[in-house]
């Protein structure tokens, strides 16, 4: 029994350490930000589905080339009640972006405590613009081979965006087919795996918790074999 619950333990701790070291970049990125704008303070949203378990550990904003400034700008992460996130979100953490952050590629980061974020489960991010520029329909888009953005299942259009009311990131349950984009508003974005963008090694949480795993196993071995 005790080999039993050790092992459970020994997988727990490879699959979090596999997913939190699989995979490091941003969920989405592009080589040129092909357009620059700004009309007033927007939320903006991007909803996504997991191909393969992976790790969230930051959350980041759209600084643009032309500036490169972001602006306390709050962004949010959810985990959608259906495929489409067009039901409720849950909130898993939230953080704000400014200018004390470093710029890797067209946004800045903000480390979160890691996320396991498991395949088959969908999840939103959502951020303000507080009146900084925007884009869209970029030159080189793609996205982390283990996310796919989702649009709401009925139209072919994903971009999820309202007017700033001042309640900072909420969740939006509704694609807003008032302007559809090939990708964008962006906007927030959310940095999968290991928070390289900080320099920072892999975590000692996870670390510590694969060796305490595989001592735990180790031990139980040897007073197996001694009995």
């Amino acid at each position: 029994m005790r080999l039993s619950k050790i092992s459970t333990a020994l997988l727990a701790a490879i699959g979090i350490f596999s997913a939190t070291a699989a995979s490091a970049g941003p969920a989405w990125e592009f080589s040129t930000a092909s357009n620059s704008f700004s009309n007033g303070s927007w939320v903006f949203a991007t909803a996504f589905t997991v191909n393969t378990n992976v790790t969230a550990s930051g959350l980041g904003y759209y600084a643009d080339p032309n500036t490169g400034f972001v602006d306390a700008n709050q962004v949010a992460l959810y985990k959608c009640s259906n495929a489409t996130c067009t039901g409720t979100g849950s909130l898993l953490a939230s953080a704000t972006v400014d200018n004390t952050y470093a710029l890797t590629g067209h946004f800045r980061y903000v480390t979160i405590s890691s996320l396991l974020l498991e395949a088959g489960q969908s999840y939103e991010v959502v951020g303000v613009s507080h009146s900084n520029n925007y884009t869209w329909a970029n030159a080189g888009f793609g996205t982390d081979s283990a996310i796919s953005i989702v649009g709401d299942g009925v139209g072919t259009g994903n971009t999820r965006w309202e007017s700033d009311s001042g309640s900072g990131p909420k969740f939006l349950n509704y694609v807003n087919y008032g302007e559809i984009e090939s990708d964008g508003f962006w906007g927030p974005n959310v940095f999968l795996g290991l928070p390289t963008f900080t320099g920072n090694v892999p975590e000692p949480s996870s670390v510590a918790l694969l060796g305490l795993a595989l001592f735990g196993l180790t031990a139980s071995r040897r007073r197996k074999s001694v009995k």
